[in-house]
């Protein structure tokens, strides 16, 4: 293939590509889950019962664009009350009413988060002061309801009233809605122009590549294009080898990532309590990512060492050993995904357009494989110790990145650092798409694909610059 028609392929997935991710992604590149949500705090009391001539108003300060449901945590004091309740959301600034709904006290359950969902969201209250306030008119005292408070809860902007007067505490309330999102009112703004940037860019490395320099993803992409009927047959080889003379063969690709969920989730879920929503396939999609660049990359390192009797007799670059390695395990990736697709549905997570990003996704974590590969495969011709530091390196990495744990158990500076973690940002971007059924937000799509060029780059960078001292090593 000529690097005028790459070029043009280049040019033409591009396109594909912010089309694609427009359709997939329209709503969450409008509006996107407000930053400025409010949890709830434990509570370590209830207040005085809910009876007529009592109101309870919760105030705070509204950080999200738009408000779509408020709850509040009661307790029935384990007992069938009877009466009313009525649930309000006022803006204090504005001194309006919002939204209200009623509730009937018989159909409450103790320890209740009861939740109010509005017909049609509050827009344009953000920085403004919002309460969310309680009343029963018909309700008395040994037949009443109290909603749970934290005492010592003082949210910034927050202030808990009893009858207009302010008292100490906070209830156990929380806020949920949506912010506006730039990038939708502008995204043809920014992405056409960069679509133009890059056929610029294209006619710019042809120019060079006329006069004999070129651009290394071009120039890997052509190499493979050139040998494919070689690296088709390694790939085969290796994936064969593989699976020779095993009973289960290729199902092993299926039954191991199940396993492995299934072990780590007796220890997690059960001796350590994590408590994460829809566990097994959270635990499973890190697995299955997880495992895929390790394996690739601790295959790839003995891709030219392994291929020494090769090498000293045939002709091929170089290149293409580490990198059917990669493929090779790409394959093994591809059937460990059945069992994810299963588990999603076996737990209700529904498939949405969202799905249609996981390609996004599966190159940039090939290219990072690449990449690590083309690096470690170079560095093992003249340094033999390294499969052996890669291998605890490998189990350094499982423990630093959130495969079996939430990243909300970490300290500030460890959440910090995992910036700087590649597979935290693509183990990140299916999760987000598979447990959420939401697209990841654009940066996240920047990220992955920075750090996979990045790495690539530099490792065929290495490895270019040595190839020609592997014949005396290996």
């Amino acid at each position: 293939m000529k690097s005028k028609q790459i070029y043009l392929w280049v040019i033409a997935l591009y396109f594909v590509l912010i089309s694609l991710f427009y359709y997939a992604a329209k709503e969450q590149l409008y509006e996107r889950q407000s930053a400025g949500n409010i949890s709830s705090v434990p509570g370590d009391r209830v207040t005085a019962e809910l009876t007529e001539g009592l109101l309870l108003s919760q105030r705070f300060l509204c950080e999200m664009d738009k408000v779509e449901r408020f709850s509040v945590n009661i307790a029935t004091f384990a007992r069938k009350n009877t009466g009313t309740l009525w649930m309000e959301l006022w803006d204090d600034t504005e001194k309006k009413k919002i939204y209200s709904e009623r509730f009937a006290l018989e159909e409450l359950i103790d320890g209740q988060v009861l939740e109010v969902v509005l017909s049609d969201a509050a827009a344009g209250v953000r920085g403004h002061q919002l309460s969310i306030r309680m009343h029963s008119p018909d309700a008395a005292a040994g037949n009443a309801i109290a909603p749970w408070y934290a005492s010592d809860g003082n949210a910034q902007g927050a202030q808990f009233y009893i009858n207009e007067s302010a008292a100490d505490g906070m209830i156990c309330f929380a806020v949920y809605g949506h912010d506006k999102v730039w990038t939708g009112p502008h995204y043809w703004k920014v992405t056409l122009p960069f679509g133009g940037m890059l056929c610029i860019a294209c006619l710019l490395l042809l120019y060079l590549e006329r006069k004999g320099k070129s651009c290394f993803v071009f120039t890997l992409a052509a190499l493979m294009k050139r040998y494919r009927f070689l690296l088709k047959q390694l790939v085969l080889r290796d994936f064969k080898i593989k699976y020779r003379r095993s009973v289960l063969g290729a199902l092993w690709s299926f039954i191991n990532p199940l396993m492995t969920m299934c072990v780590q989730y007796i220890v997690f879920s059960t001796i350590f309590k994590m408590d994460i929503a829809n566990y097994p396939v959270y635990l499973l999609s890190g697995v299955v990512f997880f495992n895929f660049f390790t394996e690739s990359t601790n295959v790839a390192i003995h891709a030219i060492t392994g291929n020494a009797g090769l090498i000293t007799k045939v002709y091929v670059p170089k290149v293409i050993y580490p990198v059917s390695k990669v493929l090779s395990t790409g394959v093994n990736l591809l059937i460990s995904l059945l069992p994810l697709w299963i588990m999603s549905l076996a737990t209700g997570i529904r498939l949405t357009k969202a799905w249609l990003l996981l390609p996004y996704g599966l190159i940039s974590l090939l290219l990072l494989s690449t990449g690590a590969g083309l690096l470690l495969s170079a560095v093992m011709v003249f340094f033999r110790d390294m499969q052996f530091i890669w291998s605890v390196l490998c189990m350094v990495f499982n423990y630093v990145t959130p495969v079996f744990y939430p990243v909300s158990i970490l300290s500030e500076p460890m959440q910090n650092s995992l910036t700087w973690n590649p597979l935290y940002h693509h183990i990140s971007f299916f999760r987000t798409i598979i447990l959420e059924g939401i697209s990841p937000q654009p940066r996240l799509y920047v990220t992955c694909m920075l750090f996979s060029l990045g790495i690539l780059a530099f490792g065929y960078a290495v490895f270019k610059k040595t190839q020609d001292r592997f014949i005396f090593y290996i």
